[in-house]
């Protein structure tokens, strides 16, 4: 399934102009809608894989994907965060706009991203809070039944409740094992991974600095973002993006960065499959282990699985060839325990 980083951000911000560009194509806007949020899927760039497609020649080419939301918040951050608790929690991470250019926010009162960033993750816990409390005092009436059942389940509940009241995230918050277990159906709104859009005027090319300090402070990156001069660049026919964005001094487009941005803060990778029939990307974590690869590709090759055979994307496109790969020695047959690196191109070999 496709990444999926929800837009959330206080109300005047930016954050449909950022979708838009976010899902801004030369063909026109590309996403679906749901309940009045709007979703839309892009796929994820990779020079790598561009390279190996070039070099096998697919009947297929799939890059991975990453999916954007635009929630439709009711009015009122802390109350539409509550309200709409089943639609972010589907979230793999937030993506927090705040509007960085004018002088005035979207209510009328003088810009203060920094602020506004923090009312806005203060609005997450709130939601967080009272869900905690809910749970708590259901809990609570059961102990006093003598159900004990759901001790444990308070036990880390209090613990999370309490770093809310002192002020923290629950990113933040140092939970054993057993207590993300028990805790993970709550699918918290504090503790999702964050990154911080910074709305920014056309030619600012960095966040203001009291915002990467608050963003620091919460544990989250900040990437400066116009989103009226990305839509435009995203709407051009792709020979013609390079020579517009030269006009303005950019390299590539700040989507690259923010997708890059969300890889990082989820602390994802990338692994590829290739071949004459196919040339794809795979997303897993870091750490994750050939095993765990292998069940990516199809729940059998983790059952099954014997070996992969496993060579760098960079060494197969230096090389040229497997054939080349082979006689050099560079392709290696790793086990189940193998850490699957950033831009591994792997061939499973499974039972039946």
């Amino acid at each position: 399934m496709a990444l999926n980083v929800t837009l959330i951000g206080a109300a005047g911000a930016g954050k449909t102009a950022t979708f838009d560009a976010l899902v801004a194509t030369p063909e026109g806007p590309h996403f679906t809608t749901k309940g009045g949020h709007r979703l839309g899927t892009v796929k994820v760039p990779d020079a790598r894989l561009e390279k190996l497609r070039d070099m096998f020649r697919p009947k297929k080419f799939i890059p991975a994907e990453i999916t954007f939301v635009d929630v439709a918040m009711p009015a009122g951050e802390a109350k539409g965060f509550s309200q709409l608790n089943a639609m972010l929690g589907e979230a793999d991470a937030f993506a927090l706009v705040v509007q960085a250019f004018g002088d005035t926010d979207g209510a009328g009162k003088p810009l203060d991203p920094a602020a506004q960033l923090e009312t806005v993750a203060s609005d997450l816990a709130v939601a967080d809070l009272e869900k905690i409390e809910r749970r708590e005092e259901k809990i609570n009436a059961e102990l006093k039944k003598g159900q004990k059942q759901n001790a444990a389940e308070l036990a880390a509940l209090v613990r999370c409740r309490e770093a809310i009241e002192r002020g923290e995230t629950l990113r933040a918050a140092e939970l054993s094992e057993e207590e993300e277990k028990l805790l993970s159906s709550f699918r918290f709104l504090s503790q999702k991974p964050l990154l911080v859009i910074a709305n920014v005027a056309e030619g600012v090319s960095a966040a203001p600095a009291p915002l990467v300090e608050a963003a620091k402070a919460l544990g989250a990156e900040v990437l400066a973002f116009p989103a009226p001069l990305e839509a435009e660049i995203a709407s051009l026919p792709e020979a013609e993006q390079a020579a517009f964005m030269q006009d303005y001094g950019l390299d590539e487009p700040a989507r690259r960065r923010l997708i890059r941005l969300a890889y990082k803060t989820l602390k994802l990778a990338s692994f590829f499959t290739v071949g004459p029939d196919e040339v794809r990307a795979w997303t897993i974590h870091e750490g994750d282990t050939a095993v765990v690869a292998a069940g990516k590709i199809h729940t059998d090759f983790a059952r099954g699985f014997i070996r992969a055979e496993t060579v760098a994307s960079e060494v197969l496109l230096e090389k040229g060839s497997y054939a080349a790969c082979r006689e050099a020695g560079v392709l290696r047959l790793e086990g189940k325990g193998y850490v699957v690196q950033d831009g591994d191109v792997l061939e499973i070999r499974a039972n039946g």
